[in-house]
């Protein structure tokens, strides 16, 4: 196969492409491509992360909580090529091992190959800075709406063994929440309990030491920084010339994309006092319909992104942008002349 940081056109901007398991339901799953992209984001202003996962949007779930990853597909080299022709650096972050049988997660063993390259690959528990990625404040009204829907229980509690699990069926923000909030989480999963010691719970499990593993996270995202800079310059870039327009633009999707969770946040306490203020059965059934239209309407949101991603891809690979980029880049000059 070929070496997916191998020569091609430079992309127009500082380019990252993420290959992780963000499609699998798991707190790991889905809380290191989130740390690694903030993390590399605040380091590399202006660039652009790509999420690739072995299925990615094709098999969305409430877990995911928006993040788009593209399908990695099948491991041809074409698609390989169409990989590193679009970013500068592409790392390995899934929470499965290099060379584990991904049958067993997703029902087929496709993706396999592409977690077999030698490329970076995130070797420390980047969940020991989850709590870079939810505001206090945030964490402490999720987790009274959890306790309002009954996922979890008044007072103190435990999560794990003899005491409540941790919810399933929600979002990242809402898992970190009840963490959070937790008395003491008992668990064998690493992230879990790199996430709660992170959030300052007591966790009965695996040894974490917050200070040497927050030192170890940030030193190897310098090191995946560094790379993708030199990547960056290797491949004609220059490191001083940022796309204005294209950096304003993800700016302002991200900023859309904040205010878009805390409204939901705001629309799901709305419905919770109502459903809590409901006196009779019909009424909370209605209510509670009325919830699952809601979450099959998020869900349908989530497919058209994923499609709209899809075509905005395929349009980045057709040979007229593709060929008129010497022509684009020769006139960005001129002006800037």
């Amino acid at each position: 196969m070929p070496d997916v940081r191998a020569e091609s056109q430079p992309a127009t901007v500082g380019a990252i492409a993420l290959w992780g398991s963000s499609d699998l339901p798991g707190l790991g799953d889905q809380v290191v491509p989130r740390v690694l992209e903030r993390e590399l984001l605040t380091r590399l202003p202006g660039w652009r992360v790509t999420h690739y996962a072995p299925l990615g949007w094709s098999r969305p779930s409430v877990a995911d909580g928006g993040l788009v990853a593209e399908p990695l597909g099948e491991p041809t080299q074409g698609r390989l090529k169409q990989i590193a022709d679009s970013v500068h650096l592409s790392i390995l972050c899934a929470t499965f091992a290099r060379g584990a049988d991904l049958t067993a997660l997703y029902g087929t063993s496709a993706a396999e190959p592409f977690f077999a390259l030698n490329l970076p690959t995130v070797t420390v528990n980047l969940a020991v800075l989850a709590d870079t990625l939810v505001p206090a404040e945030i964490l402490a009204a999720r987790t009274l709406q959890l306790r309002q829907l009954g996922e979890l229980p008044e007072g103190d509690y435990v999560i794990g063994p003899d005491g409540v699990e941790l919810p399933a069926d929600v979002v990242v923000e809402d898992k970190l929440a009840a963490i959070a909030a937790a008395k003491k989480v008992v668990t064998d999963d690493p992230y879990v309990a790199a996430a709660a010691a992170a959030l300052g719970t007591v966790v009965q499990g695996p040894i974490i030491d917050v200070r040497i593993l927050v030192r170890q996270a940030r030193q190897q995202i310098d090191e995946f920084a560094a790379a993708a800079e030199q990547a960056l310059v290797a491949r004609g870039g220059d490191l001083t010339r940022r796309i204005a327009d294209l950096a304003a633009e993800n700016a302002a999707l991200r900023h859309a994309h904040a205010r878009l969770r805390q409204r939901m946040l705001h629309e799901r306490q709305i419905l919770v006092d109502k459903l809590l203020a409901a006196d009779d059965s019909e009424a909370v059934e209605r209510l509670r319909a009325e919830l699952e239209h809601e979450r099959h309407l998020h869900r349908e949101a989530l497919a058209r992104a994923a499609e709209d991603h899809r075509e905005l891809n395929a349009l980045r690979q057709t040979k007229l942008l593709r060929w008129s980029q010497p022509l684009r880049d020769t006139y960005g000059k001129i002006r800037r002349a």
